[in-house]
């Protein structure tokens, strides 16, 4: 899921942290904003407003640390006081991975669980060897493309086999039959061709859809029982054309 609107974006989330622990130390030290301001050399105008948004983490990239370091000496403070905060944030992944896994997220909310589980498996091995191999790994908008490509890749397996289903029971042939294993890789031959020609040339489609006639020939087999599966599963793939689910 991605954050909601009031929530802050990554780049905030650091200084959000850092804020928190200022503001402690601040309290602590029994100083008020305005008082740290003065000791930071801000305006009185305009300091307390700006210790505000150090505390509170409305910095959209964070306070420089020259600013947070003079913070510190305001409230007599060492680094060590942020080094377990500043551990927290860096033990986290990576900003591309962080990115990548919001992106999955987001992109499975409307995808069917068994297939949304299966994009993710998919999305979190693929980070897993990319932390493990040296060189760097895809980045997030291409690990996203991959996942939801490999979930739709699996529901797309699903309904292929239930158009299948339908034409062996249409056809009263059984699973073990030599044309059931035929028409299974034929379905997968059809959809595969259906969708590495849907922008080409109609002339290239029509040679295509030639050859697809031709294929059961090749075998010395009935073409009938797979002109009922060509037509099932171009009827399959149009209408997940038109959902947006090609």
């Amino acid at each position: 899921m991605t954050p909601a609107p009031n929530e802050p974006s990554d780049s905030t989330l650091l200084p959000k942290e850092v804020g928190q622990r200022l503001r402690l130390l601040r309290e602590q030290a029994g100083l008020s904003q305005e008082a740290v301001a003065l000791l930071l050399g801000l305006e009185r105008t305009t300091g307390k407003a700006q210790i505000s948004k150090m505390e509170t983490g409305h910095y959209r990239s964070g306070p420089g640390f020259v600013r947070v370091l003079d913070y510190l000496r305001a409230c007599g403070c060492g680094v060590d006081a942020l080094l377990d905060v500043l551990d927290r944030y860096t033990s986290r992944e990576r900003v591309t991975d962080e990115q990548a896994h919001k992106g999955v997220l987001e992109a499975i909310r409307t995808m069917p669980p068994q297939f949304a589980r299966r994009a993710l498996y998919y999305h979190v091995g693929l980070s897993y060897g990319g932390r493990r191999r040296v060189r760097r790994s895809p980045a997030a908008a291409e690990r996203v493309r991959r996942a939801i490509a490999r979930g739709n890749s699996e529901w797309q397996r699903m309904q292929l086999q239930h158009e299948l289903n339908n034409v062996l029971s249409r056809l009263h042939i059984g699973w073990d039959h030599t044309v059931a294993i035929h028409l299974r890789s034929y379905g997968r031959l059809v959809f595969a061709t259906m969708r590495r020609l849907r922008k080409a040339r109609p002339g290239w489609r029509e040679r295509a859809h030639e050859r697809l006639d031709e294929w059961p020939a090749k075998y010395g087999l009935d073409p009938a029982p797979f002109r009922q599966m060509k037509e099932a599963v171009m009827k399959l793939f149009e209408k997940m054309e038109r959902a947006g689910q090609i």
